[in-house]
């Protein structure tokens, strides 16, 4: 499937980053396929398309085409909520006029976003519940989509709030079979997925499922080192900790909150890499200290 894509505003970000196309492209495509992306102002690949903008740093709603009406605020509504900015993302939905909106798929996306500012910003959850059910019943597409599993995602959220987490089970499982689906299909935004894989596997642990928790995080975990990224690869750790310090393997959680400390300095989320060095690990990280003072002045042996 080719996307529509701003060419100019690759082009744009390559040079403030100092990159030549042939470094831009290095271990994702071809130097042709990035001359094509500028020059074309398309791309035939999602997965190359994601790979760059991680390179370059950039959203995908940066770079992607909005003709529809409606569109281009949905694809702020979108990164809005996904970083959970939901105040910011209802005042660009009070930018939509609903009567306009053409298409099943966009007025499911519009109920799908009144559920969650329902859920965060109303604290109404039978509203938000209506909303919700007003998406998958009335607007759903025949096919799987994102916003499905979004809108499964949101009523599990809902049933949990109000104290009925069997329900909330439900719903999660649906959410969870949907998003196995969509991982495998390269035109789908795998951003997007992880970030609803994270939302899916907090639910797990508030509900203490570590095992459904511990089986999601090597699924999406394993889909982005195949596609050679480490977007969220730090927050997936550290949910896998919680797992393991839940199940009582102290040792193994510990690793995986360093792996996460690690992964965390290479991707710039100095929010969790300060968060595991200065409180959840900060006793051994003071243990380590006491002991490298120890051997202060001596030769390192490296075998």
């Amino acid at each position: 499937m080719t996307m529509k894509i701003s060419g100019s505003m690759i082009r744009k970000a390559r040079k403030q980053r100092g990159l030549s196309q042939v470094q831009l492209a290095e271990g994702i495509c071809t130097q042709a396929t990035i001359s094509g992306i500028k020059t074309q102002n398309t791309c035939s690949s999602f997965e190359i398309l994601c790979k760059v903008c991680d390179r370059l740093k950039l959203d995908l709603t940066q770079v992607t085409s909005n003709p529809e009406y409606g569109d281009k605020l949905f694809s702020l509504i979108d990164e809005s909520m996904r970083h959970n900015r939901f105040q910011k993302a209802n005042q660009f939905i009070k930018q939509i006029s609903f009567d306009k909106l053409t298409s099943k798929a966009s007025r499911g996306r519009y109920s799908c976003y009144l559920g969650y500012i329902n859920l965060f910003i109303d604290d109404d959850m039978n509203e938000a519940i209506y909303n919700f059910n007003v998406m998958l019943t009335r607007y759903s597409a025949t096919d799987y989509t994102f916003y499905q599993a979004w809108a499964n995602l949101g009523l599990g959220l809902a049933y949990q709030n109000q104290g009925k987490p069997l329900r909330a089970q439900e719903y999660i499982e649906v959410s969870t079979e949907i998003l196995k689906k969509l991982k495998s299909d390269e035109k789908q935004d795998l951003f997007a997925i992880v970030d609803l894989y994270v939302r899916i596997i907090d639910l797990y642990l508030d509900i203490e499922n570590y095992d459904c928790a511990l089986e999601l995080i090597k699924d999406i975990s394993g889909k982005l080192t195949q596609a050679d990224l480490i977007y969220k690869l730090d927050v997936l750790a550290e949910q896998e900790s919680k797992c393991y310090y839940a199940k009582g393997q102290v040792v193994c959680g510990t690793m995986k909150q360093f792996a996460a400390f690690f992964i965390s300095q290479l991707r710039g989320n100095t929010e969790l890499s300060e968060k595991i060095v200065k409180h959840n690990q900060a006793h051994i990280v003071e243990i380590v200290k006491q002991e490298l003072a120890k051997t202060e002045g001596l030769p390192t042996l490296i075998k």
